[in-house]
C-alpha cells in the first residue's frame, strides 16, 4: 500500500492507495466522526486492487492527517467540491465512489450533482437528509447494510432501494455501522463483480 498527498484548496489530503495508478479509480470516503479516516475502506482496498482497480482511500479535509487550510469544517457543498478536487489531483476524469455513513451522503451528493464524473457507487449505511432526488440517480449502486446497525436502522436500506433505480442491496445480520467492512470476506468479491459488470448489462 502506498501513501499519497493530494493538493486541494481545503487541505493537503492524506491518502493510501492500492493497485496500479492509471487503472479505473475507486475513491473511498469515510464517516463523520473523528475515529474515521482512510482506514475505513482498508478491508476492501487489496481485493479491489487485485480485481484491476486503483483504490485510493482518503482522510477528508479536517480528518486524520488532512489538516484544514481553511478554518471551516466541510459542508455538504464543499465536501463535493473537495471530492472533485481530489479526483483532479489524482488525474481522474471519472471515478467510482465508496462511501460510509456521512461519506455515503457525500458520494450520493457528488453523483447527483456531477453525474458525468461518477460511474458507480459502493455504499454502506449512507447518511443523507433527503432521498427525494435519488429517483433521478443514473449510476448503479451497491449497498451494504447490517441488521444490527445501531446508528442508522436497517429499515432505511429499504428507503434507498425504493428510490434508487439501479441498486443491489447486500444485507448482513451483523456488522453494526460498518456492514461492508466487517463482512469484507463476503462483500469484497461482490464489490469486485459489481465494478467489473458493464453498465449495459
Amino acid at each position: 500500500m502506498n501513501t499519497l498527498f493530494i493538493d486541494t484548496e481545503y487541505a493537503n489530503v492524506f491518502a493510501k492507495s492500492a493497485g496500479k495508478q492509471g487503472s479505473p479509480l475507486v475513491l473511498g470516503i469515510h464517516g463523520y466522526s473523528q475515529r474515521n479516516g482512510w482506514h475505513t475502506w482498508e478491508p476492501l482496498m487489496a481485493p479491489l486492487a487485485e480485481a484491476g482497480f486503483w483504490v485510493v482511500s482518503v482522510d477528508m479535509p479536517g480528518w486524520g492527517q488532512s489538516v484544514l487550510q481553511k478554518p471551516q469544517r466541510l459542508t455538504n457543498g464543499t465536501a463535493v467540491d473537495a471530492v472533485l478536487q481530489i479526483m483532479a489531483g489524482l488525474g481522474a476524469e471519472t471515478a467510482v465512489l465508496m462511501g460510509k455513513s456521512w461519506g455515503g451522503g457525500v458520494a450520493l451528493d457528488t453523483a447527483v450533482t456531477h453525474p458525468d464524473r461518477i460511474s458507480k457507487l459502493i455504499l454502506t449505511a449512507p447518511a443523507r437528509r433527503s432521498l427525494d432526488d435519488l429517483a433521478d440517480l443514473i449510476q448503479p449502486v451497491l449497498l451494504a447494510w447490517a441488521k444490527d446497525d445501531p446508528v442508522i436502522p436497517y429499515e432505511y436500506a429499504q428507503k434507498y432501494v425504493q428510490r434508487i433505480p439501479h441498486i443491489q442491496l447486500e444485507t448482513y445480520e451483523t456488522g453494526g455501522h460498518s456492514a461492508a467492512q466487517k463482512n469484507a470476506d463476503d462483500f469484497a468479491p461482490k464489490a469486485a463483480a459489481f465494478l467489473k459488470k458493464s453498465t449495459a448489462d
